[in-house]
C-alpha cells in the first residue's frame, strides 16, 4: 500500500507552516506495512495542480491524505466535502488573487471525502486529540488541493481514497501574535503529527 501525505509551504507571511514539517516528516516512513510518501505544495494556484498531477502520476497512491494550516481553529478539523470555486481571500505566494472561479470548468459542483472521516475523529478521541468534521475546507488552495484530488480519483481510478485535514498552528507560530496582542489557539506539532499517522491508520483499515 501506497499512501501520498502532502503539506503546504508557508503563506500569508507566516515563517512557518506545520504541514510541511509532517509530510518532510513521515516521507519515508511506514504505518504497518504501508509506504509514506510525504510531499510539499506551493501556494500557488496551477502551479499546485501540476505539482499535484506529477506526484500522483509518479506515486499513484492509494490513499492520499491533504493537509492545510487553519488558523483560528482549534482542533485537528477532518474536512468532509470540496466544492468546485475558488474565491481566495488572501492572495497565492506569486501574489495571485483569484476570484469566483471554478476549479474546474464543467466540473461537478462539489466532491465528498472518501476518507473515513467519523472513523478517523472517532479513533481521534480515543487518543486524546481534540478532532471534528468541518463542512467547509474554504475557498483557498485547500479546497483546490482536496478538489483537484478527488477529481483526479474519480476520473483516473487513483488515488482509492483521498482527503484532506486541517491542522491549527503550533505553538511557535503565535509567540510574535501575543506580542501584539492576540493570542490565537495552537496545537504541539507532536500532536498534529500523531492525528496523521491516526488517520492513515484507519484509511488503511478501510482498504485491507
Amino acid at each position: 500500500m501506497r499512501v501520498l501525505v502532502t503539506g503546504f509551504e508557508p503563506f500569508g507571511g507566516e515563517k512557518i507552516n506545520p504541514t510541511e514539517r509532517i509530510a518532510k516528516d513521515l516521507d519515508g516512513t511506514k504505518v504497518g506495512d504501508a509506504q509514506i510518501f510525504g510531499r510539499v505544495l506551493p501556494v500557488v494556484f496551477g502551479k499546485a495542480k501540476e505539482v499535484l498531477e506529477s506526484i500522483l502520476k509518479e506515486i499513484k497512491p492509494d490513499i492520499a491524505i491533504h493537509l492545510g494550516l487553519a488558523p483560528g481553529r482549534s482542533a485537528i478539523s477532518i474536512e468532509r466535502i470540496a466544492v468546485n470555486a475558488i474565491d481566495a481571500r488572501i492572495p497565492d505566494n506569486e501574489g495571485k488573487k483569484i476570484e469566483d472561479e471554478p476549479i474546474v470548468p464543467g466540473g461537478p459542483a462539489a466532491y465528498f471525502s472518501t476518507l473515513p472521516i467519523k472513523k478517523i475523529m472517532k479513533r481521534l478521541h480515543e487518543r486524546g486529540i481534540p478532532a471534528y468534521i468541518s463542512n467547509s475546507a474554504g475557498l483557498y488552495l485547500c479546497n483546490y488541493v482536496m478538489y483537484l484530488s478527488l477529481h483526479y480519483s474519480m476520473t483516473k481510478g487513483y488515488p482509492k481514497i483521498s482527503g484532506f485535514i486541517h491542522v491549527p498552528y503550533i505553538p511557535e507560530q503565535i509567540i510574535d501574535k501575543i506580542a501584539k496582542g492576540q493570542v490565537p489557539p495552537s496545537m504541539c506539532y507532536e500532536m498534529e503529527r500523531e492525528a496523521v499517522k491516526v488517520a492513515i491508520e484507519v484509511a488503511l483499515e478501510e482498504l485491507l
